[in-house]
């Protein structure tokens, strides 16, 4: 077991994981991006002479507190007590300071040469963290990957955009901190994966929700698409999606709002003010009005529906899907999206272009204990094989579903192609359009578009035909 590696910026020693494999905690991939760092484009961490113990996560980005302060009695999305796991600390730290990764690996030898899972978290580009127990990375390791699992900066602290910032950059461009942290963070692991027992060329990024439009984002942008081999867009729609980038001139317009609020007339007063002043500042713009990503021109040189029809997006290996209740069925979706149609539109595009194969999914287990259905972000723990952390009646069935996920992404992250033995045969999706029925009852190949009364193929093509005008 490799508890004692050296990176290229000094040696770092980990701890076990709950499972027993080696886990390294709050590994720095950058310069904390703090002070005059503040609002610019991440920088590699400086190297240390000593070993570095890494038994602590990284704290999470400033963000609104949703926890408030009864620390010791949090509860979670519905309401119900949060189930405290073993060596995963909750609620988080936060700090602007928090450019850090985890690593857990199963490697015996840095010559193993294991497949490399990069996963983003998702929470709208406004909060949460990496090292949330649901993206624990013990099931992962036991299928004989190494999940590295990553923090980055969100909200204002990520994508503030202001045309001062812009005049500074070499670039001409501001914003989108948070997606290159997310690139950083893929250079590093390229750069050090082999010394944990990883296969530098053999980087599949993965994502769910922002995380899932961040995946997709990096499979696009001219900075990274060159370090992705596979991608897994989960929740996040394709194109067309609810995630709409926004415009750097909105964006400009809200970052030149603030300073004004703020009485504040340079970027070097703004650098200067204390972190809750800009947090409470972000949190009025509210949960979907916020920063985030747009095409800046250089991170981003047009928007990403955009890119993707026109084919400028690296030709990998990619999975795409959602939740039953997003859109496919004849329930009404959340945030008024229907993520299946979206999924579809990018999933028929790419085929067209004549790219590698794309296999699509629709998760499709309703939720035990409640009648919430199979909403948002409810695959999360089956996939991580983390629903002891959730105080849902789960059953045999849904554990046997959550290993069966964990075996397609797992080979799907060894060979860019789901399908192994004992598992249903995932088809590519084609002009069939069909996807894969993750379902407690069995895995198959359904069409949903028979099961949303028709709509999906119609909303699809609409939605392909409104991109191909914008273009024009």
């Amino acid at each position: 077991m490799l508890m004692k590696v050296k990176t290229a910026y000094g040696w770092v020693e980990g701890v076990k994981s709950n499972a027993g494999f080696a886990l390294f905690r709050g590994v720095p991939y950058a310069k904390p991006p703090v002070g005059e760092l503040r609002w610019k484009a991440p920088e590699k961490p400086d190297k240390w002479e000593w070993v570095r113990k890494c038994d602590r996560y990284g704290d999470a980005c400033r963000q609104f507190d949703r926890w408030g302060l009864a620390t010791d009695d949090v509860t979670d999305d519905s309401d119900h007590p949060y189930i405290m796991i073993e060596n995963y600390p909750y609620p988080p730290k936060m700090s602007e300071d928090c450019l850090y990764l985890n690593i857990y690996t199963p490697a015996e030898s840095e010559n193993d040469r294991l497949p490399v899972m990069m996963y983003i978290h998702g929470g709208g580009l406004q909060q949460w963290y990496g090292s949330d127990y649901e993206y624990c990375g013990d099931n992962f390791c036991r299928q004989g990957c190494i999940l590295v699992s990553i923090t980055y900066r969100l909200n204002i602290f990520g994508y503030f955009t202001h045309p001062e910032l812009a005049k500074e950059n070499e670039h001409g461009s501001s914003g989108n901190y948070g997606l290159l942290d997310q690139i950083r963070a893929l250079k590093w692991i390229h750069e050090n994966i082999r010394a944990f027992g990883g296969d530098p060329d053999n980087i599949t990024v993965f994502g769910q929700s922002a995380g899932g439009r961040s995946a997709l984002a990096l499979a696009v942008s001219p900075l990274s698409h060159d370090l992705v081999r596979h991608v897994s867009i989960q929740s996040a729609g394709g194109i067309g999606s609810v995630m709409m980038d926004g415009t750097r001139e909105k964006q400009e317009k809200m970052g030149v709002e603030i300073m004004q609020n703020l009485s504040c007339h340079s970027i070097a007063e703004m650098r200067r003010l204390d972190w809750q002043i800009l947090r409470d500042e972000n949190d009025r713009l509210g949960f979907f009005n916020g920063f985030g990503m747009y095409a800046d021109g250089y991170v981003l040189p047009e928007d990403i529906d955009k890119m993707v029809v026109k084919g400028d997006i690296r030709n990998a290996d990619i999975i795409i899907g959602c939740t039953v209740d997003e859109g496919a069925n004849d329930r009404k979706p959340p945030f008024g999206s229907n993520t299946c149609a979206q999924a579809r539109a990018f999933g028929k595009v790419i085929h067209k272009l004549g790219h590698k194969a794309v296999y699509e999914y629709v998760f499709d287990r309703p939720q035990p204990g409640d009648d919430a259905g199979t909403p948002h972000s409810c695959d999360n723990r089956y996939q991580f094989g983390t629903l002891d952390g959730s105080w849902r009646p789960y059953t045999e069935e849904d554990w046997i579903l959550s290993e069966v996920m964990q075996k397609y992404w797992a080979n799907f992250a060894a060979t860019g192609n789901p399908n192994g033995d004992g598992l249903s045969s995932w088809l590519p999706y084609d002009e069939n359009e069909l996807s894969m029925k993750l379902a407690a009852e069995g895995c198959e190949m359904v069409d949903y578009n028979d099961l949303s009364s028709g709509k999906l193929k119609k909303l699809e093509d609409e939605i392909i035909e409104n991109i191909k005008k914008q273009i024009q």
